[in-house]
């Protein structure tokens, strides 16, 4: 038996410890100790535990957040990291290696998972990276919060001639995929509604009888939030006094358009995390329905991409050109033309083979930013039919909406803090733009995208751009954070020693691995499987 084939089917023999990046408190120099990964204690798994080797594991811009706040990141719940430190991670595929007395007959020493990092248990959120410690190590521990929690078991099987970067991509792509396929209530709930109108008001109060009713000058408004807030006629100081008073998944109806022309000031931060939505496009309340149903990229449409030279963006740009129905027209924006080169090269020829017109600009190509979206509104008459923010900052997003088409969907994947403000044009929300965003995942969405990848009909392998080995974990986070590589970093943690490299120098660095790159330098599986063969 080959060691490769032993390493796989986790019949190797452990060490008596290993390596892991902890999380002290907040700032690079507290992730590790002296710049270096903690060496700690191999154990075997508690009764309630089963142990897993970590093969491969994604650096994800969501670690940086934890590096920068510390026990003051919202998931973490002011735990004393210098007392009780993590371990980072969650973009996971890994190997069981030992399982405890308890899971003897639901898992065995070398089955592979991937790990669904939003766990819950008892109602109480435990995400793996932040209260359960994360893959950022060579190997980690779970409990029944994660093998039997809400959702019953949060990991899941990989199969064996799947690579360990692509099930471990899956994650960051869960969260792409997610964004497209939101659940939305399109029709107002047996919640609290509130009619704001001076006219058929007998009309309305026979179809919502139960629902509060006031005239457009708010006498008599009550106190407290509402679940939908229905108005006849929108006005700017109606929607500016009502917009906080919606409640957590409310939303607003916009009927009709406005006499008076204006802006509104909304939090975007509630439509990204608090699932707030603001419906226009039509008449009555069916008009609005069916103007507001789409949630996916339009087929045959137009697609603009703001701000994604990224890895994240990256992804909504693979995805946009490879989706069987898909925009015919893929406008991508960034800051970086160097990125964007990288867009080219990587996705070009998937774009011209599935007829996609793929066009990418960034500011240094123009004497002004005026004339660089002048030449960005010039590229789709009419307007974009899709526009997906991935620059975290709530002023884009009126930008966006003014390169909109009438009844676009405007996907603001990037967070930004609830709390952050934009004032949007009324008339834009009235002409059936709707704004969404969400850069979570559930597991449903992870396991489509693991069967799309088992399937071969998404190489997730095409968003690497270095790879290193568990040593180099800390500078490849600090890459992260100064968005040194196009794409995302992978980490081997069976292979300390594997300096952080960009994918164009991986054969050059490596020598067993020539030939077995793809196109333009891309990451495959075939290279990891000698990466593995060389150095495990």
């Amino acid at each position: 038996m080959s060691t490769l084939t032993e390493y796989k089917e986790a019949r190797e023999s452990l060490p008596s410890e290993y390596q892991a990046w902890q999380v002290f408190g907040a700032g690079i120099e507290n992730v590790g100790k002296d710049g270096k990964p903690v060496t700690l204690p191999l154990r075997d798994p508690a009764d309630n535990e089963i142990m897993l080797r970590v093969d491969a594991l994604g650096l994800c811009q969501s670690d940086i957040k934890i590096i920068a706040q510390g026990s003051k990141h919202a998931r973490l719940r002011g735990r004393d990291l210098a007392k009780e430190p993590t371990v980072l991670g969650h973009e996971c595929a890994a190997t069981v290696v030992k399982v405890g007395k308890t899971w003897e007959s639901k898992f065995k020493a070398g089955e592979r998972y991937i790990v669904q990092a939003d766990i819950y248990y008892k109602g109480i959120g435990y995400a793996f990276g932040y209260l359960i410690p994360g893959g950022l190590g060579q190997y980690c521990y779970l409990d029944e919060r994660a093998l039997d929690g809400d959702e019953g078991c949060y990991l899941l099987p990989v199969k064996s001639e799947t690579g360990y970067s692509q099930a471990a991509l899956s994650e960051p792509w869960a969260c792409v995929e997610m964004s497209y396929n939101l659940i939305e209530r399109m029709e107002p709930s047996d919640g609290d509604v509130l009619i704001v109108t001076d006219i058929d008001v007998d009309q309305w109060r026979e179809e919502y009888p139960n629902a509060k009713i006031v005239g457009r000058d708010l006498k008599g408004l009550p106190e407290g939030e509402f679940d939908d807030i229905i108005l006849p006629l929108p006005s700017v100081d109606i929607v500016n006094a009502l917009a906080p008073r919606i409640r957590k998944k409310g939303v607003m109806y916009l009927l009709a358009f406005p006499v008076v022309q204006g802006a509104v000031t909304l939090d975007i931060g509630r439509i990204h995390y608090e699932d707030v939505r603001y419906y226009g496009g039509g008449n009555d309340l069916e008009s609005l329905k069916q103007c507001n149903a789409r949630h996916d990229l339009l087929e045959g449409g137009s697609a603009l991409f703001m701000g994604a030279g990224g890895p994240m963006g990256q992804m909504h740009v693979q995805r946009a050109i490879e989706i069987p129905m898909g925009p015919e027209l893929v406008v991508v924006t960034d800051l970086d033309r160097g990125r964007l080169d990288h867009i080219e090269r990587r996705f070009g020829d998937i774009a011209k083979h599935k007829g996609v017109e793929l066009i990418t600009l960034a500011p240094n190509q123009f004497e002004s930013l005026d004339a660089m979206n002048a030449r960005i509104k010039e590229l789709a008459h009419g307007g974009y039919d899709d526009v997906i923010v991935m620059a975290p900052v709530a002023k884009l997003v009126p930008q966006a909406l003014s390169f909109a088409a009438d009844n676009a969907v405007v996907n603001v994947f990037a967070g930004v803090g609830i709390g952050s403000m934009a004032d949007i044009e009324l008339r834009d929300l009235c002409r059936g733009i709707k704004i969404i965003g969400s850069s979570g995942s559930r597991i449903s969405d992870l396991r489509k995208v693991l069967e799309m990848v088992e399937r071969s009909e998404l190489n997730t392998n095409l968003s690497i751009a270095a790879i290193g080995g568990l040593n180099a974990a800390r500078e490849g986070l600090e890459g992260v954070n100064t968005a040194r590589f196009p794409g995302k970093t992978v980490i081997y943690p069976q292979i300390p020693d594997l300096p952080l490299m960009p994918v164009e120098e991986v054969e050059a660095r490596v020598p067993e691995l020539k030939g077995k790159m793809g196109p333009h330098a891309a990451w495959t599986k075939e290279a990891e499987q000698a990466l593995l063969e060389k150095y495990v």
